[in-house]
Formats: structure tokens, C-alpha cells, sequence
């Protein structure tokens, strides 16, 4: 008993690590202006997100079920392994094919993370009874998180000025260690145990289907999933084309580097505020009052000529939702479909993905980034109107 109460405490600690590995992705500031140096049309970038995120939008959930059925650390080494398995294609790609099969690779690693990370580190803490905890320490690996990003943004940018394999190998080198440092988590005991009969096809969908009715019977759940990922799927829309903006005004791969970091290290910081403010706020106006500074900070990116400072708070606003909505989320979701539903998750993430990302891309392509930026300004803001009136009926 005492051994599996260390071995849980352990887990919180070796995931902050992990956390940090994990996001050591020296090709995240470099992937856009990489196929745009390869000769790809921002159309056709904008297709290929729209490929990462078809492939997450089919996978998300059977392989939250992986997770929740057969194990969160065998979902996220077998991630880790195609992780690498993506970076090494990239380094090879020539051609539209590549980047495709790239892309879909890199969506299949995220989507055996995305849930599998997270219920492993919410179920050691409830396996501890101190889940209330999570809040916490969702925000300092949320920091850590960003500081790894820091990190890659500013190394990958300085030896992507040079030769962007450079950054990809040192990059796949990182991504190896990861994977071989996943072995060493333990898997938490569900306490709402996962029964033999389960892991069988029959089983693996019932799984998929008692989730997704839990979503359909909680309006919470359901509002949260919602709103938080379309907002985060906005902002990260924000996050990939301003980098082809400034790289359009001459900028070079090191100074977006910097000033790609200098936002995630804002966001690192105020994202270990996230529980005092949820304290201090309660979870309704945090959800009222967060993304309204978001929509005002993408009309500053649409329509002042400095966009940095306003590409900085859409980056901070990311970081504190993404804190503040997971742990809302897992409050209200039992452990044994944990992982599935943050797929779900995900998957809301990806399918305004696929929808709006390669609309954006063809408007910056055949007008302008202005208009792009002003569109997405739009949307956001129909977006919220639309999300208070539901939060309302809420209550």
C-alpha cells in the first residue's frame, strides 16, 4: 500500500519532467515556414492542418479508449514512438505526400497523449485523495510546459536560421529520450474498475458509447468541451499564421523564435495563477471574463500594425483556459471514462480545426493576412455571444 502511495506521489513529480520533454518540439516554430521553404501554397498548409486534425478527429477517441482500457502509460510511450517516427519523416519530405504522411503521424502521437497524460496524473492524484490538488499542479506543468516551449522556440529558431534539420534531429533526439522515459511511470489503479470482458471490441465500444453519453446527459461537460476548445483552436489559428506574417515582413526564423517565446513564457507564468484566480472569480466568471480579454486581443491582432503585445495576451489566455477548463472538466467526469472524454475533447478541438484553419489559410492566401486575422476576429466574437447566451441557460 505504502509502496503504490509512493509510486503515485512519484508520477506527479516524473510528469513535470515529462511535461517538459514532451513540448521540447524544436520544429513547432519552424514546421509552417518549413513547407512554405519546400514550396507549399499556404492553401496547401492549411489542408495539411486540416489532415492532422481529420486524422485526430477519427482517432481521438478510440485511442482515449486505448488509454482507458488498456493503460495511460502504454498509450503515451506508443505516442512518444510515433512522435518520432513524424519528425523523422519531416526531415525527409520533398513533396505534398510526405507532409501528409507527417501530419498524420504527428496526429496520432498527440491523440495517444492527449487524454492518456492527463488521466494518469488526475488518477494518481485521486488514488491519493488529494484530486483537488490537480488545479495546481495542471497549472505548474502548464508552466513548465511553456518554458520547455521557450526553450524550442529559441533554440529551434536559432538553428532553423542556419538549417531547419538541425533543429529537426535535435529534436527527434529529445523525442527518443522522452519515449524511453515514459516506461518509467506507473499505471494508477482505476478505482472504478475497468472489468476483463471490457478489453474486447464489444467492450472497447461500449466504452466509447457510455462516454459520449455522459457528455450527452451533462450540459456542463458538454459547454465546457464546447467553448474552451473552440477558443483554444481560434487562438491557436493566431499561433501558426502570424508566424508566415511576420516571416512576410522579413523577420527571420530567430526573431519569431523570440517572439514566439517571449508569449509562451508569459503564459508559463500567469498559468500557475490560474487556481487563485479560479478561487477568487469562481468557475462562471472565469469563464466569462477570460475569453472576452481573448476576442479583444484577436481585434488587436486584426487591426493594429504591432500585433505583438496582442498575439502575447491571446497566448496568455490560451495557457490560463486550457488550466481552468481541464480541471472544470474532470471535476464532473468519473475516472473510468477519464481519459475517453478528454478525448472528446480533443476532437472538438480538431473539428473546428479542420473546418476553419483551411479557410483562413485560403483568405491570407488570395487577400490578405489582414482580412484573415479580421475574419477570425469575427468568428470569435460570434463565438462568445453565442457561448454566454448558453452559459446562461446553464446557470
Amino acid at each position: 500500500m505504502n509502496n503504490m502511495v509512493e509510486r503515485m506521489k512519484s508520477n506527479i513529480k516524473k510528469n513535470y519532467l515529462f511535461s517538459f520533454l514532451m513540448n521540447m518540439r524544436l520544429s513547432s516554430g519552424l514546421w509552417m515556414i518549413y513547407m512554405a521553404f519546400k514550396g507549399m501554397s499556404l492553401t496547401q498548409i492549411g489542408f495539411l492542418e486540416g489532415i492532422f486534425h481529420v486524422t485526430s478527429l477519427t482517432m481521438e477517441v478510440p485511442t482515449g479508449s486505448v488509454a482507458d482500457l488498456f493503460g495511460r502509460k502504454l498509450s503515451r510511450t506508443i505516442g512518444r514512438c510515433l512522435s518520432l517516427a513524424s519528425i523523422l519523416v519531416l526531415i525527409g519530405a520533398t513533396s505534398f505526400f510526405h507532409f501528409t504522411i507527417f501530419m498524420v503521424l504527428a496526429a496520432l502521437s498527440y491523440n495517444l497523449e492527449s487524454g492518456s497524460g492527463e488521466a494518469l496524473v488526475y488518477d494518481s492524484l485521486k488514488y491519493l485523495k488529494t484530486e483537488e490538488n490537480f488545479i495546481s499542479v495542471l497549472g505548474r506543468q502548464e508552466a513548465i510546459f511553456q518554458v520547455s516551449s521557450v526553450a524550442a522556440l529559441l533554440l529551434g529558431g536559432f538553428l532553423g536560421t542556419y538549417n531547419y534539420h538541425y533543429a529537426f534531429w535535435v529534436s527527434a533526439g529529445i523525442i527518443a529520450f522522452s519515449a524511453v522515459y515514459s516506461l518509467s511511470f506507473t499505471e494508477p489503479p482505476i478505482l472504478e474498475s475497468v472489468g476483463r470482458n471490457s478489453k474486447t471490441f464489444r467492450g472497447f465500444l461500449k466504452q466509447i458509447a457510455d462516454s459520449f453519453s455522459i457528455i450527452a446527459r451533462d450540459r456542463k461537460v458538454a459547454f465546457l468541451i464546447f467553448f474552451v476548445q473552440t477558443i483554444l483552436a481560434f487562438s491557436a489559428c493566431i499561433f501558426f499564421y502570424i508566424q508566415n506574417y511576420w516571416k512576410g515582413l522579413g523577420r527571420t526564423e530567430f526573431q519569431i523564435g523570440i517572439y514566439l517565446a517571449a508569449g509562451s513564457f508569459l503564459a508559463g507564468l500567469v498559468a500557475m495563477k490560474v487556481q487563485r484566480l479560479s478561487h477568487l472569480l469562481k468557475e462562471k466568471k472565469v469563464l466569462i471574463i477570460l475569453p472576452l480579454i481573448s476576442v479583444a486581443s484577436m481585434w488587436g491582432v486584426a487591426l493594429c500594425s504591432n500585433k505583438l503585445p496582442f498575439f502575447m495576451v491571446v497566448t496568455m489566455i490560451e495557457a490560463m483556459l486550457f488550466v481552468a477548463g481541464n480541471d472544470y472538466i474532470n471535476k464532473l467526469i468519473p475516472s473510468r471514462s477519464r481519459a475517453t472524454i478528454i478525448s472528446f475533447a480533443s476532437m472538438m478541438y480538431s473539428l473546428v480545426m479542420i473546418v476553419f484553419f483551411p479557410i483562413f489559410g485560403r483568405i491570407a492566401d488570395t487577400v490578405s493576412f489582414g482580412v484573415a486575422f479580421i475574419s477570425l476576429a469575427v468568428m470569435t466574437s460570434c463565438l462568445y455571444v453565442l457561448s454566454m447566451y448558453l452559459l446562461k441557460k446553464i446557470g
